[in-house]
């Protein structure tokens, strides 16, 4: 039988409309819940869990994969990007608290800076999630210029960075954060271990990610364009730096501010 449907006001022929694909309209019940209930645990289960597994395994593969359009068993990578970070983000701050051991690092070695320390991680751990998932179009813009002889334009690069992130915050929920944990009571053992760990792991994890992305080129090639971007992004912090010490000086010359008080002497 057919039905008018309630989106586009098209004619329902099936149990789909043909002009926008959305379903007959039937009453909300017990059954109805049910059924919800049942899709969301089997898409958690069949999209989030699938993709995490299939990252972990062959983490460029899997991009290129879901690029060149196996898509329909995959969690969305953006929406990945936020939920992975939002799990990572869940758990440092309910075990660890590292704001407070980054915070108590500093006042043991009375060690004096610009900023509120305690504040900035608080708001960095807080809001973690959303710091990655806005890093993510910004880093794709970089990777484009390392990469962007090889055939994937910037759009494309957003997803292909979207993957490594993912595939790098898994490996931190599984590796630093352990680490993490059992440190989180020495400071002292903490910062210089935890510091390490997480940069290793960043260079490994972005090494391999691409090696395997690019798995047509050689390996040679591929880490040369990542040192590219590396460089690229030293420079560009390099000159973030410098505009920020030309705005410090000027904002000091401008208002009469001692420089003294902006940067304490430790």
């Amino acid at each position: 039988m057919s039905e008018i449907c309630k989106n586009c006001s098209a004619e329902i022929l099936l149990n789909f409309c043909g002009n926008c694909g959305q379903k007959k309209a039937k009453r909300i019940d017990r059954t109805y819940i049910k059924d919800e209930i049942q899709y969301t645990v089997f898409h958690m289960n069949k999209g989030f869990l699938y993709s995490v597994k299939k990252i972990l395994r062959a983490p460029g593969k899997t991009a290129r994969e879901f690029l060149e359009g196996n898509r329909v068993n995959h969690y969305k990578p953006i929406l990945l990007v936020f939920v992975v970070a939002g799990i990572s983000a869940f758990l440092t701050n309910t075990l660890i608290h590292p704001d407070a051991i980054i915070t108590q690092y500093f006042e043991s070695h009375n060690v004096k800076t610009a900023f509120d320390m305690k504040s900035y991680n608080s708001f960095v751990y807080k809001y973690q999630a959303i710091l990655m998932l806005a890093s993510v179009p910004f880093m794709a813009f970089f990777t484009w210029l390392a990469f962007k002889k090889w055939g994937y334009n910037y759009c494309e690069n957003v997803v292909i960075t979207a993957y490594s992130l993912i595939y790098l915050q898994v490996l931190s929920i599984l590796i630093v954060v352990p680490v993490q944990y059992f440190l989180k009571d020495n400071p002292e053992l903490f910062m210089p271990i935890s510091s390490g760990i997480t940069f290793l792991l960043m260079i490994c994890c972005f090494i391999w990610f691409y090696i395997d992305f690019y798995n047509n080129k050689s390996a040679g090639d591929v880490i040369l364009r990542l040192f590219l971007l590396m460089a690229i992004l030293v420079v560009l912090y390099i000159f973030l730096i410098i505009i920020g010490i030309v705005g410090v000086i000027a904002y000091s010359l401008l208002t009469g501010a001692d420089l003294k008080t902006i940067f304490p002497a430790p």
